[in-house]
């Protein structure tokens, strides 16, 4: 066996780390699902929603990004698609309402 037969070459993006992050990267290569994903996606929207000077466009990256990440892992059907995204556009539009009114929208 030649030593390049036993020696994968660097990927694409191997080629473009640091040495020290080159075992991260082979960590991450063995995960399988995307729940890890998910998690952090949740965890970054609620850090949004919690900070008073948020970009709303970053927020709505985010939750695009949950959305697409979740329909992923469960393979929605079209429907359940659409009613998810209708339900991420209507709760930025509550939040949105809330921070134009001072966060007074809502509150009886």
């Amino acid at each position: 066996m030649t030593p390049h037969a036993r020696r994968r070459s660097a990927s694409f993006y191997e080629r473009a780390l640091e040495a020290g992050d080159r075992a991260t990267f082979e960590e991450a290569r063995d995960l399988d699902g995307l729940d890890d994903e998910v998690a952090l996606l949740r965890l970054q929207v609620r850090r949004l929603l919690e900070d008073d000077a948020h970009d709303p466009r970053v927020l709505q990256a985010g939750l695009r990004l949950l959305i697409q990440a979740l329909v992923a892992r469960h393979r929605l059907s079209g429907h359940q698609v659409d009613s998810l995204g209708e339900a991420a556009a209507n709760l930025l539009e509550e939040f949105g309402a809330l921070f134009a009114t001072g966060g007074e929208a809502g509150r009886g």
